[in-house]
């Protein structure tokens, strides 16, 4: 019960953060998210599954926030995109790595450095796009709170469905509690919570809705499993311990990861907007 307590009072918080980030103001939500980039990549460069890969963690967190805050100020304050062009230098520092650290492996050492800013930095840097996307004029929340209220309660059907009804895993090397049920479950009660949330994305038409919900289930479910990957060849059970009774950044946004990455190429690719 304690545990439960627990983990109940994390998860109101980080959800009640989390819609805060996106709604109230355009410099909370960089401000935030900013924060989750940077303890995410501290999380994923503890997963090394091997102590000969030694990530260059500051050259690649300075790098990753620096991206991160670019397209920021592109959407938020018009700046000229062509500031996107320091990331090519800065990569290129990164690639140089086995020349300044020679301890471990060098070369797996930078991948694993690139691999962070692909894992983590991307996807939160696409939430960007999503938050300026023309469903609306300017700031707007109504994408990503649908990526956010679908995942979440995608999370609980599965959790539920899954523990009444689980028979056939889908990947039990990985996740042995995760089931076909479970996925089935949450994708059902994911279609109702969307139909009753519908006021919430007043400029996001039905049909969207539902071409998007697919996407970001699914999607998720693969970052779910991916993040599960990730630590167990790490030999870890969470990612971090920064929130009691979930674990780690990276334990809470395993789906988001994914997620926001496929809404962002669906909307492109089928013109949605």
């Amino acid at each position: 019960m304690k545990e439960l307590i627990t983990r109940s009072v994390s998860g109101l918080i980080y959800i009640g953060l989390m819609i805060g980030a996106i709604t109230i103001h355009p410099l909370l939500f960089v401000a935030v998210f900013a924060l989750i980039l940077i303890l995410g990549m501290i999380e994923f460069y503890r997963l090394t599954p091997d102590p000969t890969i030694k990530p260059w963690k500051v050259p690649g967190i300075l790098t990753g926030l620096a991206l991160f805050l670019i397209v920021f100020l592109i959407a938020y304050a018009r700046i000229d995109h062509r500031w996107l062009v320091l990331a090519i230098p800065a990569l290129l520092i990164i690639l140089s790595q086995p020349l300044f650290v020679t301890s471990g492996n060098p070369t797996l050492s930078a991948a694993f450095t690139l691999l962070g800013l692909l894992y983590v930095v991307v996807p939160i840097t696409l939430l960007t796009q999503l938050m300026y996307h023309p469903y609306t004029e300017g700031f707007d929340y109504q994408v990503v709170l649908l990526i956010l209220t679908t995942l979440w309660i995608n999370d609980t059907g599965a959790y539920l469905t899954g523990l009444l009804f689980g028979r056939h895993k889908v990947f039990s090397r990985i996740s042995p509690k995760k089931s076909w049920e479970g996925i089935a479950g949450g994708l059902i009660l994911s279609a109702l919570g969307v139909w009753i949330l519908q006021p919430l994305f007043p400029d996001i038409p039905a049909l969207h809705c539902w071409i998007l919900l697919p996407v970001i289930v699914f999607s998720g479910t693969i970052g779910d499993f991916t993040e599960s990957a990730w630590k167990r060849s790490a030999g870890v059970k969470d990612s971090g311990k920064i929130m009691p009774g979930h674990g780690g950044i990276l334990d809470r946004f395993d789906s988001i990861i994914f997620a926001a990455p496929a809404v962002y190429v669906t909307i492109q690719l089928l013109n949605l907007a």
